[in-house]
């Protein structure tokens, strides 16, 4: 199967996965999987033909091998598996159970296994793992706080209190910033994207933008962050050099994850209400094609070889 430098994307209500050829802009093909299990998020690990997937009906994480096309193995992961992220010093993948408050340790060097379950805060919600260090991340909706995770030793390093809701975390490609996305953020009526510094867990920014902050980007060269919201129907296009929202794209639909092309021009954004993933031109700010999909595209990546 030919998937290098395509586009996955998990349909949570058609049960399959489909493949995207982005210099087209139709989808290639898709793989069925059973029958309501419920693929949510996706993740594809370095220097591997293997894509994972979290699967919210069946409480489990499946491995898909790329090259066969073929799930290879299925594995019981927490209660509502959602968000998914890996670390770059342990090679497991985390994983975000909003439903138990936990973060399942799935160790991914020689087998696909459940190595740990620890406890989180109440309802976490995104996760991300630090560029350079063997850290976790993790955004606890319903107590307000984000922990930060040895995923070495499985220990809570810190639990940083934020009274505004957090519903995801996205460390700087420089690993010296964790972008916090607020739904409010100390009563104020307006979300927006708190910046925490490393060194001292000190807020040391904060940026309102137009959006319940679902899902949070950082372009390559680290001057941009592009944020979606469920609620808003947009893309948030936020200038880091200048601290504030540049641009605001209509997407015309239900946006739920985003992932950018390998040359990072275009935005790929699922539309879980009408079945399709929006094609985004972000730096001029304008849409330009739906792609059809199956029924409430969800998760999203881009495969890099």
């Amino acid at each position: 199967m030919d998937w290098k430098n395509k586009i996955a994307v998990a349909n949570t209500g058609g049960n399959s996965i489909s493949f995207i050829e982005p210099r087209l802009n139709i989808e290639e093909w898709r793989i069925q999987l059973d029958s309501g299990v419920g693929p949510c998020d996706l993740l594809k690990p370095r220097c591997t033909s293997s894509l994972l997937i979290t699967q919210i009906y069946d409480n489990s994480l499946v491995c898909l091998n790329l090259d066969k096309g073929l799930v290879e193995k299925v594995l019981l992961a927490g209660c509502h598996p959602k968000f998914m992220a890996v670390c770059n010093i342990t090679h497991n993948i985390c994983v975000s159970n909003a439903d138990s408050d936990s973060i399942s340790i799935v160790g991914n060097k020689d087998n696909l296994r459940l190595v740990s379950q620890i406890p989180a805060g109440s309802m976490p919600q995104g996760i991300d793992c630090h560029p350079q260090l063997p850290v976790l991340a993790v955004a606890n909706m319903n107590s307000q706080d984000v922990w930060f995770i040895d995923t070495r030793e499985l220990t809570t390093i810190y639990m940083k209190r934020i009274d505004g809701y957090p519903t995801q975390v996205r460390f700087s490609r420089k690993g010296d910033i964790l972008y916090v996305g607020c739904y409010l953020y100390n009563g104020c009526s307006r979300s927006k994207i708190i910046m925490l510094a490393l060194d001292g867990y000190r807020v040391c920014g904060e940026i309102p933008i137009g959006c319940v902050p679902f899902q949070i980007v950082e372009t390559g060269d680290g001057k941009h962050l592009l944020v979606i919201s469920l609620a808003s129907e947009r893309i948030e296009v936020v200038n880091l050099v200048l601290g504030r929202v540049m641009g605001s794209i209509e997407i015309d639909g239900m946006a739920y994850s985003i992932a950018l092309d390998g040359n990072e021009e275009c935005a790929y954004v699922t539309n879980t209400k009408k079945g399709t993933v929006a094609v985004v031109d972000w730096r001029r700010g304008k849409k330009i094609t739906d792609i059809r999909v199956d029924k409430e595209p969800s998760g999203i990546v881009y495969l890099y070889e």
